[in-house]
């Protein structure tokens, strides 16, 4: 019972007592008892008011409690998103690192290779100045096989006769270094995976956005129940309302993991 309801009932009950206490040696049991009836008469009509609740009342909190059920659910799946997110966000991060790891392993292959195969050619050059036959032929059968080719086809231009020749294996279509090819693979698929990763959390922020947005939801539609004013619970309703149809029409926009 409510202390209002509480209140009016008491109040009703001191009256009818003291009514009775003032009228009863003058005017008999016959009078009180028709004061009795009409004292129960305005309690039942005190009750009946403080009871009854208007239609549009009923009608602004179930439509506040319905709002808080969705905003409740949508608020829950917009953090499951989020966490899942940042999930793939720090699994995108660990393979671009590893990526750029084995890029730069390659790299520094790469660097070796081509370092093996400047110094063996300055030698087999020297040798071939000085008339070493025996140095330069050595060195030939030790040339890496990705430096043989494009050094066979240097010599077939014939450089040491033709002055338009190029000046060295290096300059050949021929020569490339399969380790640089890889490190250039593996470091843009780094960049990819960084970006993977910065999409994801992107998406993550966006899911925490409109947690806070439901979050605002629940303010008014929850708090529209304590208000006493038919007005202002509509039009903190109505707010609410706005605010989850803002907040889902957003969150239909974004990926689901």
């Amino acid at each position: 019972m409510s202390e209002a309801l509480q209140l009016e009932i008491q109040t009703c009950a001191l009256a009818r007592t003291r009514r009775i206490e003032r009228n009863r040696l003058a005017e008999g049991p016959d009078l009180e008892e028709t004061l009795a009836d009409d004292d129960i008469g305005a309690l039942r009509e005190a009750v009946r008011s403080i009871t009854h609740i208007d239609p549009t009342d009923r009608w602004v909190e179930v439509v506040a409690a319905a709002v808080l059920s969705l905003a409740t659910i949508a608020s829950a799946w917009s953090a499951y998103q989020a966490t899942r997110w940042g999930g793939v966000q720090a699994a995108a991060f660990a393979e671009a690192g590893a990526l750029r790891s084995e890029s730069v392993r390659a790299s520094d292959l790469a660097d070796a290779e081509l370092t093996v195969d400047v110094e063996y050619f300055a030698i087999w050059l020297d040798a071939t100045t000085t008339g070493n036959e025996e140095l330069q032929q050595r060195i030939e059968d030790s040339f890496r096989p990705e430096f043989a080719v494009p050094f066979d086809a240097w010599q077939a231009t014939d450089p040491f006769v033709d002055p338009d020749a190029p000046h060295s294996p290096f300059e050949m279509d021929e020569y490339s270094l399969t380790a640089a090819q890889e490190a250039e693979l593996l470091r843009d698929q780094a960049e990819v995976a960084a970006a993977d990763a910065l999409d994801a959390n992107q998406t993550g922020d966006n899911y925490v956005l409109t947690t806070v947005l439901f979050a605002s939801v629940l303010f008014f539609a929850g708090i529209s129940t304590k208000f006493a004013g038919q007005r202002v619970k509509l039009a903190l309703v109505i707010l609410g309302i706005a605010a989850f149809a803002v907040g889902a029409s957003i969150l239909f926009t974004f990926p689901v993991q």
